[in-house]
């Protein structure tokens, strides 16, 4: 594979440690090389043919990263009660951008680990290319999937040389449409993309009809 290819892949993700599975997935479309995925996982698929299958280890540096001791805080309980919340071991919280796991909560102080879940561990791979993507209009709908996880079906492309229509079922998070928009402007050279949204008449229920009389 070549940076910028699009190609469709499987793949299945365990803790080397433990074994345990993680991550799965089947047809996931990917564009090689531009940081879509684990840097461990693009530097086998530059490697890799279509069809073929690899198992590779991702080591930290490739993968989520080492632990940082930096990242485990120290935060006033005071704080959680100012949300109505009462800290316990294990439960997700989400702060300053960052999502943690708290570890401990004794004596007015909650330790909280802001590292990835999987920092600092061995990762194992099964890779597999499915195929490699040549069509425009397919590559467009591969970019949708991977920020809106809307299957290829549920999206209507227009092409008009420089510009792309977008038809996408509606309330799609804007956030996710300029994340589509950069990247098919990046990465498949247009200069404008439309984003329409359709809102359909609800259909009227049929209403219980009475019945007929006896007769």
């Amino acid at each position: 594979m070549q940076v910028n290819d699009f190609v469709k892949v499987n793949y299945s993700g365990k803790i080397k440690e433990t074994d345990l599975e993680f991550d799965k997935g089947e047809n996931l479309p990917i564009i090689v090389g531009v940081n879509y995925t684990l840097k461990g996982i693009d530097k086998a698929l530059l490697e890799m043919q279509v069809g073929e299958k690899r198992t590779v280890e991702v080591f930290p540096e490739d993968g989520f990263g080492n632990r940082e001791q930096k990242l485990i805080r120290l935060v006033p309980l005071s704080e959680f009660k100012k949300h109505n919340t009462n800290p316990f071991p294990g439960m997700v919280i989400e702060a300053d951008g960052l999502r943690g796991r708290v570890l401990s909560a004794s004596g007015g102080r909650v330790q909280v680990d802001f590292n990835h879940p999987l920092a600092g561990k061995i990762l194992v791979y099964d890779i597999e290319i499915k195929e490699i993507i040549e069509n425009l209009e397919e590559k467009i709908k591969a970019i949708i999937k991977l920020y809106a996880m809307i299957e290829e079906e549920k999206s209507k492309i227009t092409l008009k040389e420089k510009e792309v229509d977008i038809e996408l079922p509606p309330l799609i998070n804007s956030v996710y449409k300029r994340k589509i928009a950069n990247d098919i402007i990046k990465f498949l050279g247009f200069d404008k993309v439309n984003f329409i949204e359709s809102f359909e008449k609800p259909k009227e229920e049929i209403k219980d009809q009475p019945l007929p009389p006896a007769p």
